[in-house]
């Protein structure tokens, strides 16, 4: 058994008649041996290329899929072959079989009648079970290159008085992708479409894509850093009929010759009317040629998602644009400044752990306050501001003494957080008697004595004249407004405070 595998069009059919040919081939005298190269004049060689020879029997197995049709292979590989020297079941796209009709198969490809082969031809030779092709000898047929195959199309036009440019034969052969068939496909839709010369630019409307000219200038324009010649290209290709798409495709496929260009690649994929302009896009430098790859690439996959096709391919031309300013690695290493050796920063062997410095101890209560709001606590600072009399203070030991409606655990609190912010044990205690006012009653004695102050001042006593009854309402300056804002902000959280301790007390 022998299977052939292959894109679509590349000539597995083909070849397995070719195959059937040489082995059942007898010869022009009719005494002929199986052979590698079938004579084409005897009866079984011209039966087989009409397809009407009885021992060679083609299947399509997309249309025989079921365990029922190998049944019926497997009942007429018991007869002899009726006049050719094999029987030869050729089953196209075998992979169309399903999986009990390739074990029904099985048995007969283990031990097959000496006058029978099999020929299977597929596209997808990862459907065939491997204990299938554990049994078949295997044939990989390449893809036709794309200089190979417009050379062919060429010779094609000459027999067929067909006349064509050389670049629309290169496109008609890069758009079939390796395929013969799809390849004599569409060199025939565009020797249909026209009576006098097959063009790179019929072909580009054929294929819905745009010229070679076209995509290098919207390339080039790009690669520059020129938007607006690079969108002005692509409109007019887009008029014209080119899909967006399309024009990623191509876009995509010079970027890649230039490429193999610029690293010394082969350039056999090259006909003469490009290598001129591939040889331009190469001097771009590989950095640049892989950073637009990059870019059209994930573009390319972003067109089909898109809303509007042509608006994204534009968004994607801009991006190009915009790209080809920016410096590649090398560059940016180039514009680094040169440094001594010795001025390099040598690491340390050993490893020393961070010093940990002692919080300093609070020596006013001003320094508490600013403890308790250096480490969040903007209550607890709010009480002390407003609550808190100072009447001793040592290190470890504070007497205060309280005014207005304090909590009754606001000593508690203020020894628990002093300890944990200074590291030290502290004792809170209470006096009744004594102390100097509380940072709040100081700073409303202080803006008092201000607003005397500036009431004084001969400016105000005249505008206060010039305005009977005006009165000073607000002293602001820039020293005295973050004062000012943070006894507002303490206000409200002791209104607070204190709105929720008389919830508190009506509930209880």
């Amino acid at each position: 058994a022998f299977v052939l595998t292959g894109v679509r069009g590349i000539g597995k059919t083909s070849t397995a008649r070719l195959l059937a040919k040489g082995l059942n081939c007898i010869g022009a005298d009719g005494n002929g041996e199986a052979t590698l190269e079938p004579c084409g004049q005897c009866e079984p060689c011209k039966s087989i290329a009409a397809g009407r020879h009885v021992d060679v029997l083609e299947i399509d197995a997309a249309s025989h899929t079921g365990v029922d049709d190998a049944r019926e292979i497997i009942e007429g590989v018991g007869y002899r072959p009726v006049s050719a020297r094999y029987k030869i079941y050729i089953i196209d796209e075998v992979h169309m079989m399903s999986k009990s009709a390739f074990n029904a198969l099985l048995k007969t490809l283990e031990e097959p009648p000496d006058a029978v082969k099999f020929i299977f031809a597929t596209t997808e030779i990862r459907k065939v079970p491997v204990t299938i092709l554990s049994r078949c000898q295997r044939y990989d047929l390449r893809r036709v290159p794309a200089a190979m195959l417009a050379g062919h199309l060429g010779m094609i036009c000459q027999r067929e008085s067909i006349v064509a440019d050389e670049d629309a034969l290169v496109a008609i052969a890069r758009a079939a992708e390796g395929s013969v068939r799809d390849a004599l496909s569409l060199l025939d839709q565009a020797a249909a479409m026209t009576a006098d010369k097959v063009t790179n630019d019929m072909v580009a409307d054929m294929l819905g894509r745009p010229g070679r000219r076209e995509s290098q200038t919207v390339l080039t324009s790009a690669l520059a850093g020129d938007a607006p010649s690079a969108l002005a290209a692509f409109n007019i290709a887009y008029s014209r009929g080119a899909e967006p798409e399309m024009l990623a495709t191509d876009l995509l496929d010079l970027i890649h010759l230039a490429s193999m260009q610029a690293a010394g690649g082969s350039d056999d994929a090259l006909i003469e009317s490009e290598r001129e302009m591939i040889a331009g896009l190469a001097e771009s430098g590989i950095a640049r040629l892989g950073r637009a790859w990059q870019l059209l690439l994930k573009g390319h996959s972003e067109l089909g998602q898109a809303p509007n096709p042509a608006a994204a391919c534009e968004m994607l031309i801009i991006r190009l644009a915009h790209t080809a300013h920016m410096p590649t690695p090398g560059e940016l290493m180039q514009k680094l400044p040169n440094t001594s050796p010795s001025s390099a920063p040598v690491a340390s062997s050993v490893d020393t752990a961070p010093i940990e410095t002692a919080p300093s101890m609070p020596s006013s209560l001003a320094d508490i306050v600013a403890l308790a709001e250096t480490n969040g606590e903007m209550l607890m600072a709010a009480r002390i501001r407003n609550h808190v009399k100072l009447v001793s203070l040592k290190p470890g030991n504070l007497q205060i003494g309280l005014v207005g409606v304090a909590p009754d655990q606001l000593a508690g609190d203020i020894a628990r957080y002093l300890s944990q912010w200074t590291g030290q044990r502290w004792l809170v205690s209470l006096s009744e008697s004594g102390g100097a006012q509380t940072l709040a009653e100081e700073q409303r004695d202080a803006d008092e004595k201000l607003r005397d102050a500036i009431a004084s001042e001969p400016l105000v006593v005249q505008i206060l004249d010039i305005f009977p009854g005006a009165s000073i309402d607000e002293i602001k300056n820039p020293e005295a407004t973050d004062a000012a804002v943070t006894l507002a902000d303490d206000n409200v959280l002791l209104e607070a405070e204190q709105n929720n301790n008389a919830n508190e007390e009506i509930s209880g």
